[in-house]
């Protein structure tokens, strides 16, 4: 180990913010207007290591964070731990968002698949197709990806559906990527699937991955579509196409940084054109993203 090398947060964050030559005042000033304020007494402490960025909320801040201070995507989050170890990047990606995430993140490490640190998604585009019967039939998901590690070949997808069925669904390569092993756990509604690369990327390459979920009869009329995210993108879009015969009243957008509530306290309608309707966020920032619906 690198003596030098910051090893805990406040030796990480006050390096940073010495590189990046900011005082308190204007990186509370950046954060306040980015939409995460956070008092100079705040960041004081976590700089001192009083205090440490525990809350869920404080994820959002550190990865705003990151982007002030001109930093690699997980610079300050993977320096940051939970009772149990992990970090509050590890932690994201399935809190208050997967009931299963527990079992995913055990199946995921059976696979021997090194998820942190290893690709960064740049752009995602979800399509859900929704059948006659108003039930969710598939997901096709489209993601642009930026390698950040050399000789990166595999990643993992993993979905738990959101609607009351009987857990069956598949999983099919389209495009950039072909399909490894795949864990299936119907009782918990979860699927994981291990994705390949055509080629070991180089660290810096960006290429396109392209695959569609099918699924099984559902017990319920499906009434939203959800997206969480981890780590900022540029571009999120959300799609929803229904069947001809079966197009609802409304259609509505909104994010919440998790899913303690049944909707978001604040949604913009989304103009439904046809039988298609589409939402896109740029610069998306960590959070759970969705599309609501209302049926007559």
């Amino acid at each position: 180990m690198n003596p030098d090398q910051p090893e805990n947060f406040a030796e990480v964050l006050t390096a940073a913010i010495q590189g990046r030559g900011l005082s308190l005042e204007r990186i509370r000033a950046r954060l306040d207007a980015a939409g995460v304020p956070v008092s100079i007494a705040t960041l004081s402490y976590w700089q001192s290591g009083r205090s440490l960025p525990t809350r869920s909320r404080s994820y959002h801040t550190l990865v705003e964070l990151e982007r002030i201070l001109n930093l690699e995507p997980g610079h300050l989050t993977q320096h940051t731990h939970t009772a149990d170890g992990r970090t509050r990047r590890e932690l994201f990606e399935w809190q208050n968002v997967m009931p299963s995430r527990d079992l995913a993140t055990q199946i995921i490490e059976d696979l021997g698949i090194d998820m942190q640190g290893q690709l960064t998604r740049v752009t995602m585009h979800d399509l859900l197709e929704v059948d006659a019967d108003r039930k969710e039939s598939s997901l096709e998901v489209r993601v642009v990806w930026r390698a950040e590690r050399q000789g990166l070949h595999r990643w993992a997808v993993v979905n738990e559906q959101d609607t009351d069925t009987d857990g069956e669904q598949s999983i099919e390569p389209l495009f950039g990527c072909v399909l490894g092993e795949v864990v299936e756990a119907p009782d918990r509604k979860l699927l994981v699937a291990e994705m390949l690369a055509p080629r070991p990327m180089q660290r810096g390459d960006l290429f396109t991955s392209e695959y569609r979920l099918t699924f099984g009869p559902s017990n319920q009329p499906s009434f939203r579509m959800l997206r969480a995210i981890s780590d900022p993108v540029k571009a999120l879009s959300l799609a929803v196409r229904f069947d001809p015969s079966a197009v609802p009243t409304n259609v509505r957008a909104g994010v919440q940084p998790s899913l303690e509530e049944e909707e978001p306290a604040d949604t913009v309608p989304v103009e439904l054109a046809r039988n298609e309707a589409q939402y896109v966020w740029t610069d998306a920032r960590p959070g759970v993203y969705s599309l609501f619906w209302d049926w007559d």
